[in-house]
């Protein structure tokens, strides 16, 4: 940020469910340069806020919006949450991660509208891909899979160490096609964004290509209203459903800890397209992210969490008590899943 210009740079870091958009944030903070305070504000399809406690050991002040799009049903939430992080941290540099699931249309309207026009320098909008995705009509028909690469000025394929080369050619070949082009085409591994890209230019010529289907998460875009909710003093669990997935969410007050080793035996056996949690182990807090466990700070409520998100309907009951007996420590690893 120079003097000449007090506006804050910012940058959406987009993609789809289990890209690895938190890993690619949680990289570019480890990045910032010295003496500088960058803020990452996250949005979360579920209402169980997991990704705080993904970005706490990188030291950056985040602010979590859960519960849906940030665009749609979490729209107030979302100007709430950025202008408490402006307003409390002043950062030089915001990124925002919105969810897998949101569309990134109506996000760049509201950044680079007139509420934030002397407070935000939008830059570039990062997009992460899976290459498999690109095979799979599921993902490839997706109004907001689909968007997220139209809308993008910087696209990356992620996760290429488990791509064959093949599928990289392809992959350039796809990329290279796209209109307006794209300011960068890049393949990593492990999210290893390169810093600079942030600071490439915003294309105003680029268009959602389904405009019509953000208008209709819009309108439907809310929690169902099937979806359930049963709690007890010390274990919460919200179920839901929208845009073509089911969610489940738990926030639990963990009495004691549990053996860290019959946790993840439970929770790897969990078959979804997405899921994340922190739990208090005999080993402290861990965190998942997918199938990666790693150390945590305790959370700010002090409470486990789990979110698991896919396009099949999920066994909300059999995970529920197969989560029960591995906190009370008599769980065999085949009880979750």
């Amino acid at each position: 940020m120079t003097g000449s210009d007090a506006r804050i740079p910012t940058n959406l870091i987009t993609g789809f469910l289990g890209v690895g958009k938190t890993t690619a944030v949680r990289h570019l903070l480890a990045q910032r340069p010295a003496g500088e305070t960058w803020g990452v504000l996250v949005n979360e399809f579920g209402e169980i806020g997991v990704d705080g406690s993904l970005l706490a050991g990188e030291k950056a002040p985040v602010q979590e919006v859960a519960g849906g799009c940030l665009c749609c049903v979490a729209a107030p939430a979302f100007t709430t949450g950025l202008n408490r992080l402006i307003r409390q941290h002043r950062p030089d540099r915001i990124l925002i991660e919105p969810s897998g699931l949101g569309h990134p249309a109506q996000v760049l309207e509201t950044l680079s509208g007139p509420l934030y026009a002397t407070v935000l320098d939008v830059r570039a909008t990062v997009c992460l891909l899976d290459i498999r995705h690109l095979a799979s009509p599921r993902h490839r028909e997706h109004p907001t899979f689909q968007d997220q690469l139209h809308l993008a000025d910087v696209l990356v394929a992620n996760k290429i160490d488990l791509v064959a080369a093949v599928e990289q050619l392809a992959f350039e070949g796809f990329a290279a096609g796209l209109r307006p082009p794209k300011q960068r085409i890049a393949m990593v591994e492990h999210g290893m964004l390169d810093p600079a890209w942030l600071d490439l230019g915003r294309s105003a010529e680029r268009r959602a290509a389904f405009p019509e289907a953000h208008a209709f998460l819009v309108e439907s875009g809310r929690p169902v209203a099937d979806g359930q909710q049963h709690s007890d003093e010390d274990w919460l669990r919200i179920e839901g459903r929208g845009d073509g997935y089911h969610r489940v969410g738990w926030l639990i007050g963990q009495a004691t800890s549990c053996d860290a080793s019959m946790l993840m035996a439970c929770v790897d056996n969990i078959s979804v397209e997405r899921k994340k949690g922190v739990f208090l182990t005999n080993e402290g807090w861990r965190i998942v992210n997918q199938g990666e466990w790693s150390t945590t700070d305790t959370p700010p409520d002090g409470r486990a969490r789990l979110e698991v998100i896919d396009p099949s309907p999920i066994d909300a009951l059999a995970l529920d008590a197969g989560l029960r007996r591995v906190l009370r420590g008599d769980c065999p690893t085949s009880s979750v899943g």
